[in-house]
C-alpha cells in the first residue's frame, strides 16, 4: 500500500479551499517556495559542514553582517519615555511612593532572575545552566532545555528544523527562558535602586544576560531560532528595556557596538524568517512585524532600520486591518490573544511614533478598539474570561499579574493612546502606565476625560454577549472560530458562559494548560465537553482533527441572536448549529439571564430537531467546595418566585441542589430543572487558569435522554 493522505487531512484541505480566499492560497505558495531558494542552500551547507568536521557548523539562516558594516549606537534615541535623569528620578518617587507594593515585587522578581529562578507559567523555576552559586553579574541560564518537563533541544539543530514538538517537551517552556522577559525587572529595578552602585549592578545584570545568549545561542540554532515569533518577542524586549539602562556610566562604545549587533541580528533574522507562509497569516505574523517596526524605529543607526520601520510598518498597519474585527475584537477568537496582540500593537505604534514615522489614523482607532472591547469584557474581579486558548504571553510584561488579570489593561490604552472612551469613571491609574510612559504618560492618563461604557454589550463579530448589573456579570460565547474560521486559537466553547458575582467567580471554561507536550488534553480541553455548555450525543460542536492542535472547522454557524433588558432582568440569547449534521439533527438555543434584584443567574437550553437523543449540560465551578443538598425553605421561597420571570416553565428540583462555597463561606445555590428525566453528577475536575497552570476544581453534570423538544434549565443563586 502507498502512503496516502489520510481522510481527515483531505476533509481539512478541502474545507480550507473553500474558506481561505485563492488569493491568500496563492500568496502562501509563492512565499513558502521563496523561503526554500533562500534558505535551501544554506541549510544543506551547514549539514554537510557538521557532518564532515563533527563539529557546530554555524550557519545561520541570516549571516551574520560584518562589524564594519554595522553603525554604531550614538547620542540620543527615540524613546517611549522621558529617560532624561530629572524624568527618571521623578517616575521612580512617583513609583516609589504610589505603588509601594508593587515595586517591592519588581525588585523581588529582579533579584531571584538574577539567581537563575524566572517565573514560568505562573511558577518560580530554576532555569540555571550550572547549579550552585553564581559568580557573574547574573546566573547563567540554560537557554536549550524546557525547565519544566527537564527536557534538553539539540542546539545544533538549525532553528527552522527543530521539532517544536518534541514528545514529552513543550517549545514554549524553553521561549519563555529565551524572551528575556526578565530583563524588564533589570531595567525597573535599576531605576528604582538609590545609589549608583545597585544601578551599576542592574547594568551588568542586563549585559551578562544579552553576553551569554549570544554566545549560547548562535543566530540560527537551537529551539531559540526556531520561531520568528519568539526572536521578534526577544527583539522587542531588549530594544524597549535599552531606554532603562543605555544612560549607565558603563555603557561604553563597545557595549553600544555589541547591543546593534544583536539587534541587527534578530532584525534579519525575523526579516528572512517572516511567518507568512501560512493560508492565513495569524498573530505570528503580525508579531513578526511588530519587532521589525519596534527595532527600526528605535535603533535607527542599523543599516536596515528604515525598510524595517517603514515597509514592515505598512505591512503591519495592514495586518492589524485585517485581525481587528469591526466589533474591536481579534480574529483568533481567544481573548488571551487580544491582550497579546493589543499589548503588542501598541508598542509598535508608539515605538513608531516616537521615531517620528507616520501611523495612519485608522490604526489607532482599530488598536484602541482592542482595548475598549477588552475592557468590555472584563468582570468586576478585572480578569478577563477565558475564551479560547490562554497561553500566558504578554507583549508588555510590565509588572506581574496573574494570567488573565487585565484589571491594567483600558488604562494602558486610555493614556498611551489619549482615549478617554477606555477610561470608566473612578478607574485608578495602574503603575504599568508609569513603567511605559513614565510620570508624564500618569498624568496624561489622569487628564483624559472619563467616558468608557461598563454595562451589558454585544460583541457581534465576535459573537460575545455580556450581561452585568451590581456585582452580577455573565459573558456567553457563541461566535466563529478564529482565524477566518479555520481555528486557530479558538475552541468548542458554542453556547458556553462564564458567570461571576463581584470578585468570585461561579462558572468557567477548563482552559488550556499545555499545547505540543500533551496533545491528547490539548484536545479534551478545547473541546465541547471541556466547556460549560450543553453536548448531544457525544459529538463535538465542530469537529477536531487528530493531530492538527490548532485547526478547527467552522460547522455550527454560531451568533449571537439579542440582548435584551427588561425591567430587573437582563438577557442574552445564543444558538449554534453544530449538532444538525447528526441523522436527526438539533439546533443548540441558550438564553442566559441576569437578574440583579434577585441577585440570581438562569440558563435555559432550547434543544430543537428531531429524535430521541442525550444530553449533558455541564458547569465547571472553580471552587472544591461543592456538594449536593436540599433547598432551604428561604430558597426555595427565592425559586419560586423567580419562576414567573423565567423562560422555561418547567418546575427546578429543591431536593437535588449544589452548594458551591468561595473563600471559607457558601457562595452559590445551583437549581437544575428539565423536561426530561435527568441525572446529577458531581465529579473532581482541574480548570487551568493559566497557560501550564492547574487549580482544582469541581464538574457538575446534568444528564437526561430522550426525544426533542426538550428544554433543560439551571439557575444560580447568589447565598447572602
Amino acid at each position: 500500500m502507498g502512503m496516502g493522505i489520510r481522510s481527515p487531512d483531505l476533509d481539512w484541505l478541502a474545507y480550507l479551499a473553500g474558506e481561505v480566499p485563492p488569493r491568500e492560497v496563492a500568496r502562501a505558495v509563492t512565499a513558502r517556495a521563496l523561503r526554500a531558494l533562500r534558505s535551501g542552500g544554506r541549510v544543506a551547507q551547514g549539514r554537510l559542514r557538521r557532518t564532515a568536521l563533527g563539529s557546530i557548523g554555524v550557519f545561520p539562516t541570516t549571516p551574520e553582517r560584518p562589524p564594519s558594516e554595522r553603525a554604531p549606537l550614538r547620542g540620543p534615541r527615540p524613546v517611549l519615555l522621558d529617560t532624561a535623569p530629572a524624568a527618571r528620578e521623578r517616575t521612580a518617587r512617583l513609583l516609589r511612593g504610589r505603588w509601594p507594593e508593587e515595586c517591592a515585587a519588581i525588585l523581588r522578581d529582579a533579584e531571584a532572575a538574577r539567581e537563575g529562578k524566572l517565573l514560568v507559567f505562573g511558577a518560580r523555576v530554576d532555569c540555571r545552566k550550572h547549579q550552585g552559586p553564581y559568580s557573574l553579574d547574573a546566573a547563567a541560564l540554560d537557554f536549550h532545555r524546557d525547565p519544566v518537563a527537564q527536557v534538553r533541544y539539540d542546539p545544533r539543530t538549525p532553528g527552522p528544523a527543530v521539532n517544536v514538538f518534541q514528545p514529552g517537551a513543550d517549545a514554549k517552556a524553553a521561549w519563555e527562558v529565551g524572551r528575556l522577559a526578565h530583563l524588564w525587572r533589570y531595567g525597573q529595578a535599576r531605576w528604582l535602586s538609590t545609589d549608583e552602585e545597585q544601578r551599576a549592578s542592574w547594568t551588568r545584570a542586563f549585559l551578562t544576560t544579552l553576553r551569554q545568549f549570544r554566545a549560547d545561542c548562535p543566530v540560527g540554532l537551537g529551539v531559540q531560532w526556531s520561531c520568528a515569533m519568539e526572536a521578534s518577542a526577544r527583539a522587542m524586549h531588549i530594544a524597549l528595556v535599552w531606554a532603562y539602562i543605555e544612560d549607565d556610566p558603563s555603557v561604553s562604545e563597545p557595549v553600544r557596538d555589541e547591543v546593534a549587533a544583536m539587534m541587527s541580528e534578530h532584525g534579519r533574522f525575523i526579516e528572512s524568517n517572516l511567518e507568512n507562509t501560512g493560508a492565513v497569516r495569524t498573530n505570528h505574523y503580525a508579531a513578526d512585524l511588530v519587532g521589525l517596526v519596534v527595532v527600526g524605529s528605535l535603533f535607527p543607526e542599523l543599516p536596515e532600520a528604515r525598510r524595517w520601520r517603514d515597509v514592515s510598518g505598512r505591512a503591519l498597519w495592514e495586518q492589524i486591518g485585517y485581525q481587528v474585527r469591526p466589533d474591536g475584537t481579534h480574529f483568533e477568537s481567544s481573548s488571551g490573544y487580544q491582550r497579546l496582540c493589543a499589548e503588542l500593537f501598541l508598542a509598535a505604534v508608539l515605538a513608531a511614533r516616537a521615531a517620528g514615522a507616520p501611523v495612519p489614523r485608522q490604526t489607532g482607532h482599530q488598536i484602541s478598539s482592542l482595548f475598549r472591547s477588552a475592557g468590555e469584557m472584563l468582570k468586576p474581579s478585572g480578569r478577563l474570561p477565558q475564551l479560547g486558548d490562554l497561553d500566558s504571553c504578554r507583549g508588555l510584561p510590565l509588572l506581574t499579574r496573574p494570567a488573565l488579570d487585565c484589571s491594567y489593561l483600558p488604562a494602558l490604552g486610555a493614556a498611551a493612546l489619549l482615549d478617554g472612551g477606555l477610561k470608566p469613571t473612578k478607574m485608578a491609574c495602574p503603575p504599568e502606565v508609569a513603567w511605559l510612559l513614565g510620570a508624564d504618560g500618569v498624568d496624561r492618563f489622569e487628564a483624559v476625560q472619563a467616558r468608557a461604557f461598563r454595562g451589558s454589550v454585544v460583541l457581534r463579530d465576535a459573537g460575545i454577549a455580556v450581561l452585568r448589573a451590581e456585582a452580577g456579570y455573565l459573558c456567553l460565547t457563541a461566535g466563529p472560530n478564529g482565524q477566518g474560521g479555520c481555528g486557530g486559537h479558538a475552541h468548542n466553547d458554542k453556547n458556553g458562559v462564564e458567570i461571576s458575582w463581584g470578585g468570585v467567580d461561579l462558572v468557567v471554561d477548563r482552559g488550556t494548560f499545555v499545547y505540543a507536550r500533551d496533545p491528547a488534553d490539548r484536545d479534551r480541553r478545547r473541546s465541547t465537553a471541556g466547556h460549560s455548555t450543553v453536548q448531544v450525543d457525544g459529538i463535538e460542536q465542530n469537529r477536531i482533527l487528530p493531530g492538527r492542535l490548532f485547526a478547527l472547522q467552522d460547522m455550527t454557524r454560531a451568533r449571537i441572536l439579542g440582548l435584551e433588558r427588561r425591567p430587573g432582568v437582563q438577557l442574552a440569547m445564543g444558538e449554534h448549529r453544530g449538532y444538525e449534521r447528526l441523522t436527526e439533527g438539533v439546533l443548540h438555543r441558550r438564553s442566559a439571564m441576569l437578574v440583579a434584584e434577585e441577585r440570581a443567574f438562569a440558563i435555559s437550553d432550547e434543544l430543537r430537531g428531531t429524535g430521541a437523543h442525550v444530553f449533558e449540560q455541564r458547569w465547571f465551578v472553580p471552587h472544591e467546595g461543592v456538594q449536593m443538598r436540599a433547598a432551604s425553605p428561604a430558597e426555595r421561597a427565592r425559586l419560586s418566585d423567580l419562576r414567573p420571570r423565567l423562560l422555561s416553565p418547567e418546575p427546578l428540583d429543591a431536593e437535588r441542589c449544589f452548594e458551591v462555597t468561595a473563600e471559607g463561606r457558601p457562595a452559590a445555590l445551583f437549581a437544575f430543572g428539565a423536561t426530561l428525566p435527568f441525572d446529577l453528577a458531581l465529579t473532581p475536575t482541574d480548570t487551568s487558569p493559566g497557560y501550564g497552570e492547574l487549580a482544582p476544581a469541581r464538574l457538575i453534570t446534568l444528564r437526561c435522554a430522550g426525544e426533542v423538544p426538550s428544554t433543560l434549565s439551571c439557575v444560580i443563586l447568589i447565598l447572602p
